[in-house]
């Protein structure tokens, strides 16, 4: 392979992975929390955790949506622009 496939692929999987931090970030933490007040409030309910996160991925997508994506256009960008020297 050459150094600037490998490039292109370690930059590719280092995107995904700090693209998907803050809405892993936000699951983790709402689930904490709903844990915590769960516990403190003795309620016993399994699906209000994932209600909980699903709902604050949800908001989090929404809201860093624009930002996320330009960050996945640049890379496709850059990908295309670096295909041709790629052999």
């Amino acid at each position: 392979m050459s150094e600037s496939l490998i490039q292109l692929l370690s930059s590719g999987l280092w995107l995904a992975i700090w693209l998907s931090v803050p809405v892993l970030l936000v699951a983790v933490l709402a689930s904490l929390i709903v844990s915590w007040l769960q516990a403190r409030l003795g309620v016993t309910d399994s699906s209000l955790p994932v209600a909980v996160r699903l709902l604050l991925g949800i908001v989090t997508l929404a809201a860093l949506g624009p930002y996320l994506s330009g960050r996945m256009l640049g890379f496709a960008t850059q990908v295309w622009s670096a295909l041709p020297s790629v052999h």
